[in-house]
């Protein structure tokens, strides 16, 4: 880091945009709005040109007559590129190549004046094409800015040059560089289509780095910073799980427009990938919930007292609770772990007893808890993923008085972020609380200044955010699908990608909270929720609600037939779709 070093937050939005950059094929109606477009082009506008030529133009396509005469030419021009293919490439050649030509909102047009600037622009004496090159990285500029505002991106490369040319009026001297659509996508893929599709997949960057001459490796250790997880959640990307390629050629012949199931088809295809198999499913879901005390509660961080921790876990064995409706309804199993509440539930029926003490101590004064204690902690959440064998989705939930008090300021210690920027409202606390709050995390924070994800867990986190952890591990050990629930599993969560960042691929966010902090703790896990319904109660509520919606996606894998199996023809275009099947959607 140097005095011209962005902030963090800035630096993982250059990041982040960047390896979030997607080519988009399937958009919303929704319009762009002109600032929008206005923010982009100028962005565009400031790429790096040789000789500060500037040779690019932008000509924005709305007329729905000039696009019609491209999407033709792009048709003809389509089916005779996948004519090079003779094996079953074809045919998925022609899917992957459906363009927005006509759905997205505008078409943009890039183009190179070659004689802009002169015939003596400076740097272009020898390598005559740097003018293209510099027209390149404008477009890359633009696509990178987009993705910022949201707005998706798609560059047809089956274009011929001579034709748009004509079409659009192009001097001789100006050359069609890039063709572009522009819109609102239905969804931001998590991988590239080619990827996500079995086509191509991404070649590690070991592989392309050189030293001094072509042919020489060069070796480069990335290393991690382990106290700090400030990565941009992109940079995992490389370790999301890839579908079988049954799977995808399933997902790919549904019955359906391409994408027209949104983030069901992406659920569907990470079960896919997770269980390694065409047909993925979400048999014997359960929901581990973890209770415990904590001892930075005599601090007055929360509206409740310790009791309440205790008075919740007999609702949640009686069945009352909220979350007990939603298991019921959604065939969920639940599973109840005492791991250190300050009570004795004697022989309660129901409970599992997984007891490591009888609350942490207060962070705010001395570590939460041992070594010994948070190996323990850890084990237990192991150990309740050994009771679910059978279960292929795992949720967790958790219940603790103060344990969002432990959450945020183990947020800061992993993030280095100051206590207002981490800490929320919790329960429902007033203005006096939450200033208390935040001064007890800043201090405990400064107090034990832990140097790694594991220091941080054991002086300020909670037995049952440790068993989470361990819940995480265990669950990622045996190949599971883990659902988050809200803020506080998503902490843990965090704790467990610092410990062993090969476990991101099997984390799924249920939902986003009114939690402040959690949108950042979603950013950080690299995680984009499935829900956001205004909801903070915890318990594992959100993850149920989400395991609902896994179930819907692997029946539609399995359940939904393809058009071979329905003897209905495959349309070129979503357009073609027949009038029934499409009043029938």
């Amino acid at each position: 880091m140097t005095a011209d070093s962005f902030p963090d937050a800035q630096r993982e939005g250059v990041y982040r945009a960047i390896m979030a950059r997607r080519d988009i094929r399937n958009y919303r109606p929704d319009p762009v709005p002109d600032a929008v477009l206005w923010r982009v082009l100028e962005a565009a506008h400031h790429a790096p040109s040789v000789g500060l030529m500037q040779p690019w133009d932008f000509i924005v396509l709305r007329d729905r007559g000039v696009r019609q005469a491209v999407y033709a030419h792009f048709r003809e021009v389509n089916e005779r590129a996948s004519q090079v293919y003779a094996d079953d490439r074809q045919s998925g050649y022609r899917a992957l190549k459906l363009q927005g030509i006509l759905d997205a909102p505008l078409n943009l047009v890039v183009t190179c004046d070659r004689s802009r600037g002169g015939p003596h622009v400076l740097g272009r004496f020898t390598m005559r094409h740097m003018d293209e090159y510099s027209t390149c990285l404008a477009v890359q500029n633009l696509w990178l800015a987009a993705r910022a505002e949201g707005v998706g991106v798609g560059w047809l490369s089956l274009l011929e040059p001579e034709f748009l040319s004509q079409l659009l009026g192009l001097p001789e001297h100006v050359l069609p560089v890039a063709y572009l659509t522009l819109g609102y996508p239905v969804s931001f893929p998590e991988e590239p289509l080619l990827e996500r599709s079995g086509w191509r997949g991404r070649l590690p960057l070991g592989e392309l780095l050189h030293q001094d001459r072509y042919g020489a490796p060069l070796r480069l250790q990335p290393g991690r910073e382990q106290a700090n997880v400030s990565a941009a959640p992109e940079q995992h990307a490389a370790l999301a799980p890839t579908a079988p390629a049954r799977a995808l050629q399933r997902q790919a012949e549904l019955t359906k427009p391409a994408g027209s199931l949104g983030r069901l088809e992406e659920l569907g295809l990470l079960l896919a990938a997770l269980q390694e198999r065409e047909h993925p499913s979400c048999g014997s879901p359960a929901l581990l919930l973890f209770a415990a005390d904590h001892g930075v509660a005599a601090e007055g961080v929360s509206a409740y007292l310790p009791c309440a921790t205790a008075q919740m876990v007999y609702q949640y064995l009686a069945g009352g609770a909220a979350v007990n409706v939603l298991c019921r309804q959604h065939g969920v199993e639940l599973h109840v772990a005492d791991v250190g509440v300050d009570h004795d539930f004697g022989a309660a029926t129901g409970l599992v007893q997984l007891k490591v003490r009888r609350g942490t101590r207060n962070f705010a004064r001395e570590p939460a808890m041992t070594a010994d204690e948070l190996e323990r902690a850890l084990a237990a959440g192991a150990a309740l993923v050994q009771r679910v064998p059978h279960s292929e989705v795992i949720a967790l939930g958790e219940m603790g008085i103060a344990n969002t008090t432990a959450s945020a300021a183990l947020l800061a210690a992993l993030t280095g972020l100051p206590a207002e920027h981490v800490v929320g409202r919790g329960t429902g606390i007033s203005d006096a609380t939450l200033e208390r709050k935040r001064t007890v995390v800043q201090r405990a924070v400064a107090l034990h200044a832990p140097s790694t994800p594991s220091e941080a867990l054991r002086c300020l986190g909670g037995y049952e955010l440790a068993a989470l952890v361990g819940a995480i591990e265990a669950a990622a050990e045996r190949g599971r699908l883990v659902v988050l629930d809200g803020f506080i599993t998503g902490v843990a969560a965090l704790v467990a990608l610092a410990r062993r960042p090969e476990l991101r691929r099997h984390l799924l966010a249920s939902h986003q909270s009114a939690e402040p902090a959690h949108a950042l703790v979603l950013q950080r896990l690299g995680l984009r929720p499935l829900l956001d319904l205004g909801r903070r109660l915890g318990e594992g509520s959100g993850a149920v609600l989400a395991i609902s919606l896994l179930d819907s996606a692997a029946r539609l894998m399995r359940e939904m037939r393809t058009f071979t199996e329905a003897n209905i023809e495959r349309p070129l275009d979503p357009r073609d779709v027949p009038t029934a099947g499409a009043s029938a959607r």
